[in-house]
């Protein structure tokens, strides 16, 4: 009887020692994913500059490119990390310098000034991260901690040769700049957004930017 209980009792504790190893397992693969979504997206903002330490905001869309070469274009913050999440779940492997994912240029960027910055290569992009970092912001491999805002659309654009552009989507800014850079070959001023414009804040809030001013303290305060 003795030996029946000790032997029942034994199936019981693998049982539950295998679920309670099962679960530690999950939860370690998740860790793992996840940290690979946070520097996956802190290399890309440190690639350009941008986010919460960095002198400037992603404009999407944007596409990244994999280590396997495939691509991704997404509208978002909420739609990168998700995008570089089931990456990493399909193809697994432990995060490190070489598998992060990168931008595919060209890439757009708003400066604290409100101009519309667009990268074209990757002398732009290392031209526009060193000027960014030499001002005292963050760096490589410092944790940017992801957007200061996202824009709302309707958003007005004027270009240098006083022409004025209202657009109501990611996608229309994008083709409005490429469709005057086009008629005016050779020009490579960068286009400014009209004030005042609104703002999402990454708690929710919604702002309205009257002036240059107010969007470099939102930006200062943004860094914290």
């Amino acid at each position: 009887m003795l030996r029946t209980f000790i032997g029942t009792l034994s199936v019981f504790m693998v049982v539950i020692l295998s679920g309670f190893f099962t679960s530690c397992e999950k939860d370690d693969n998740l860790a793992e994913v996840e940290n690979f979504v946070l520097q996956s997206t802190t290399s890309i903002e440190d690639q350009c500059g941008a986010g919460r330490l960095g002198c400037y905001e992603l404009v999407f869309p944007v596409t990244i490119q994999f280590a396997d070469s495939t691509t991704a274009t997404v509208g978002s913050y909420p739609e990168m990390k998700q995008a570089i999440r089931d990456w990493f779940q399909a193809n697994g492997g432990r995060p490190n310098r070489h598998n992060k994912p990168t931008l595919v240029l060209p890439v757009q960027v708003l400066n604290e000034d409100g101009e519309l910055i667009t990268i074209e290569s990757v002398a732009d992009l290392k031209e526009l991260r060193a000027l960014c970092y030499s001002g005292g912001h963050g760096g490589p491999g410092g944790h940017s901690g992801g957007p200061c805002f996202t824009l709302n659309f309707p958003i007005t654009v004027s270009f240098a040769d006083s022409t004025i552009v209202t657009v109501n989507s990611k996608e229309e800014l994008r083709a409005a700049v490429q469709t005057w850079h086009q008629q005016n070959p050779g020009q490579r001023p960068h286009p400014e957004f009209v004030f005042p414009f609104s703002v999402t804040l990454d708690d929710g809030t919604l702002v309205t930017v009257n002036s240059r001013e107010e969007l470099r303290a939102l930006k200062v305060a943004c860094r914290g």
